[in-house]
């Protein structure tokens, strides 16, 4: 029986062409070899054979045979991969269904132009005998906490809760400015870049400590997940986050002060399941800088 790599499609992607995600994912792909693995059944979307042609829609699952993805790795002729070593550092907790790292700031989830080192990538090469699956994403500048799914049945379950919001993530953000409301919800719908296509976009927002009259220590807690929602709502706020050089117009800041620090979820069996990722070390300089506490309530 073939198994597959799944991968949940963001919003970023809604209405683009599976053909064109594909290529942009396995660069170098041509059209024709995209054509016979969607005859051969090796690509499919939500479990159902679909044309090159098809236009993703919000939540759609994208299905990669992992032998048509590791004879593409195979043919390659360059690929950067960080060492055993190296992953290993980032992994927080790893049994036989999940694996959760902290992701660094700067390193890409996801293969894309221009990316050649990139999560997926190093897992895939890292753990060849598992079959590793993002059931989420976390922005290329943005640190923390990511799930990684090691079977089908547990990928399903987590793409779920994810869709019915029964995720609770914990962001950590130093954001920059003056801001009128201490904490609240913000209801902003998301533009689709190159589209007029909107998205509901929800983000809880705490400023736990007002570090002086321009810099602010806010826990974020997004509610739906769409692409750079909390810069964007930190934006509308009048704050964007430190480092932010898309929407704070940040020069200064060779880093993003936006951190996943916490996940919690139910597991199948029940079990309450709770992950924290430690502060990359730019932010930990500014939390020693600044005597911020590294536990918080609420």
């Amino acid at each position: 029986m073939t198994d597959f790599d799944i991968y949940t499609i963001s919003d970023e992607y809604i209405n683009t062409r599976l053909d064109k995600w594909v290529k942009k994912y396995y660069q170098g792909l041509k059209h024709n070899e995209i054509e016979i693995a969607l005859r051969k059944n090796k690509i499919k979307v939500n479990k159902k054979k679909v044309k090159s042609n098809y236009r993703f829609q919000d939540f759609d699952q994208i299905e990669i045979s992992i032998d048509f993805r590791l004879q593409r790795l195979k043919n390659k002729t360059k690929f950067n991969s960080l060492s055993k070593k190296e992953i290993n550092k980032m992994i927080i907790f790893k049994d036989d269904e999940l694996l959760i790292l902290n992701k660094p700031s700067g390193l890409a989830v996801q293969g894309g132009t221009k990316i050649e080192k990139h999560i997926d990538g190093l897992l895939k090469e890292s753990f060849k005998s598992a079959e590793t699956r993002l059931v989420h994403r976390l922005d290329k500048d943005t640190s923390g906490v990511l799930i990684i799914a090691l079977n089908r049945q547990i990928a399903d379950y987590l793409s779920y809760l994810f869709r019915e919001k029964k995720i609770i993530k914990n962001y950590w953000a130093l954001n920059v400015g003056k801001i009128k409301k201490g904490k609240g919800i913000i209801n902003k719908k998301i533009k689709k870049k190159n589209s007029n296509t909107y998205y509901e976009a929800l983000t809880e927002y705490n400023n736990y400590m007002k570090i002086n009259d321009n810099l602010n220590f806010i826990i974020f807690k997004p509610i739906t997940g769409r692409n750079h929602q909390i810069r964007i709502h930190s934006k509308e706020l009048g704050i964007p986050i430190l480092g932010d050089k898309i929407y704070g117009n940040d020069k200064d800041n060779k880093n993003l002060y936006l951190h996943s620090r916490s996940i919690e979820f139910s597991h199948p069996n029940g079990n309450k399941m709770f992950f924290e990722a430690k502060l990359p070390k730019h932010m930990k300089k500014k939390w020693e800088k600044y005597n911020l506490p590294y536990e918080v309530n609420g």
